[in-house]
């Protein structure tokens, strides 16, 4: 799909925010069309009552999408701070609460780590169908593989295929858990 390009339109690029917009005079008045990045669907297609109102509007969007492109750049150049041995755990569940514990094997760059998931032990807590886990150090699950993840943060990796949300770095207390039946 192409991008539609309005004739005797005037061309105004804003690579820091990853802006192309397309301004012109339209049926309605002053108009513009904005495309984000390679998107061939437009991310605003307006019209304005007067030139003015479309600059304040443009500049806003600017400003904004730059904000947003400089904190994707920030977040992909973190680094993680996490070293070899260095526990991580993500706790996910919907009507329970599922602890998995992870440990980094290796780390290839400051950006990526690979980790490995290891087996855990889970205490009964005096309540009912809960409990307490604490990861098991160098004790790796039989089936489990390395997978590589990138930086989310400091002490924390993208969780991926893994798990929903992100593995962070244990903090050495037992982590709740809860289970049916």
């Amino acid at each position: 799909m192409n991008r539609f390009i309005p004739e005797n339109a005037e061309t105004r690029e804003f690579p820091a925010a990853a802006i192309v917009a397309y301004c012109y005079e339209s049926k309605k008045g002053p108009a513009l069309v904005a495309y984000k990045g390679r998107q061939s669907k437009p991310c605003r297609f307006l019209a304005f009552a007067d030139d003015e109102r479309r600059e304040t509007y443009l500049s806003e969007l600017v400003k904004t999408e730059t904000e947003t492109e400089n904190c994707k750049r920030a977040r992909r150049e973190t680094a993680h701070d996490l070293r070899v041995g260095d526990i991580l755990f993500s706790s996910w569940g919907y009507n329970q609460t599922n602890v998995d514990f992870y440990e980094v094997v290796r780390i290839p760059s400051g950006r990526s780590a690979v980790v490995r998931q290891i087996e855990k032990e889970t205490t009964s807590a005096t309540s009912h169908m809960s409990g307490m886990a604490m990861p098991k150090p160098g004790a790796f699950v039989a089936t489990a593989k390395e997978y590589t993840r990138r930086a989310a943060g400091r002490h924390r990796l993208n969780g991926g295929s893994l798990t929903i949300g992100s593995l962070q770095k244990w903090d050495g207390k037992p982590k709740y858990v809860s289970w049916y039946a």
